[in-house]
């Protein structure tokens, strides 16, 4: 890999496990990014959407420009 090599993290649910073993069902699975079940997410690609992203990355910085 390049030391320029841009990095990328990705959250997985907690429930993942649960959910792929069988024992939950998947309205069930909190929504990596917005912790709920089932998912209540901003839509996609809104400032709302874009400020959760940075949330939980712990960034803090809003929406995007």
């Amino acid at each position: 890999m390049s030391e320029n090599t841009d990095r990328c993290s990705v959250f997985w649910s907690t429930d993942f496990d649960r959910y792929a073993s069988g024992e939950l069902r998947v309205e069930r699975v909190r929504c990596a990014l917005c912790q709920h079940a089932p998912c209540d997410c901003p839509p996609f690609g809104t400032d709302e959407y874009y400020a959760l992203i940075d949330a939980r990355h712990g960034q803090g910085r809003g929406g995007r420009s």
